[in-house]
């Protein structure tokens, strides 16, 4: 005769709802069949999971690290992740943060895997007809501070010169440019759609390293520029002057980690020390 076994609504609520369980997981832990577990759950009338929900509490295949890093390097991974990355969560409940983005430059793609690597599984998927490259990482909830889209910087990163200079180095990796124009002129451009977190840039952080720049209107949204439809204003900030360069340069050259970017700000460097002498 089979044993028995006396399961009570208040234990099965802590197991499947509170600390989230599968039904397998508490069936070995009750020590009594999976179908018992999925019979209870209907007798008490506890919704079950859907299989998204199932698989976003499933165990990592992969080995997964904390966050570990400074404020100054959270700064920095939060000013890039607004300019270039894709953060979610399948469920509320998933233990898996997902953090993705598509580019054709080889730069971003290796800075995007040098960032998550330490931490999770990173996949690539690419490229398509179009030379782009699909880049995933899959995190632990240490990153979850990641999964929010500010729509301006952070107040605890305006409240420090070092954060601002790290999240504004973030920031250019992913939107920025450093470049000399035709006319032999040196330049720093800054074009996004995020307007709060521009004209944040532009009032707060650019002034904590002496520099005074306009916020410009760039394009109106609908406006197609080299095949690229604009879904919303693009806003720009552009430095011409040579001592407001330098200010720049000097505060973002020990953050930038982008290659390219930190070779055309060094390239921006040479070309104004050369005009100096």
């Amino acid at each position: 005769m089979p044993k028995f076994i006396e399961i009570p609504i208040k234990t099965l609520v802590d197991l499947y709802i509170h600390q989230h369980l599968s039904s397998y997981q508490i069936a070995k832990k009750m020590n009594c069949s999976q179908a018992l577990i999925m019979k209870k759950l209907k007798i008490y009338k506890i919704r079950t999971r859907t299989i998204q929900q199932g698989k976003a509490l499933t165990k990592p295949i992969y080995e997964r690290k904390n966050f570990t890093g400074t404020l100054e390097e959270k700064a920095y991974i939060i000013g890039f992740r607004l300019g270039d990355l894709h953060v979610s969560k399948t469920h509320p409940n998933s233990p898996t943060i997902r953090v993705s983005s598509n580019s054709t430059k080889k730069e971003q793609i290796k800075l995007i895997r040098e960032l998550f690597a330490p931490f999770g599984h990173v996949k690539e998927i690419g490229p398509d007809k179009k030379g782009a490259v699909n880049i995933r990482s899959y995190l632990n909830n240490s990153f979850e501070f990641l999964v929010s889209k500010y729509s301006n910087v952070p107040s605890w990163v305006l409240k420090s010169k070092k954060y601002s200079s790290a999240f504004f180095a973030g920031y250019v990796d992913a939107e920025g440019t450093f470049a000399i124009s035709n006319r032999n002129q040196p330049l720093f451009s800054i074009k996004s759609q995020d307007k709060g977190i521009m004209l944040d840039i532009q009032k707060y952080i650019l002034p904590k390293i002496g520099v005074k720049t306009r916020f410009q209107f760039v394009r109106a949204a609908g406006s197609i520029i080299s095949n690229i439809r604009s879904n919303k204003d693009v806003f720009g900030i552009f430095v011409y002057n040579k001592k407001d360069l330098t200010k720049i340069l000097d505060s973002l050259l020990p953050y930038l980690r982008h290659e390219k970017r930190k070779s055309d700000a060094l390239k921006v460097l040479k070309r104004i020390q050369n005009v100096r002498t």
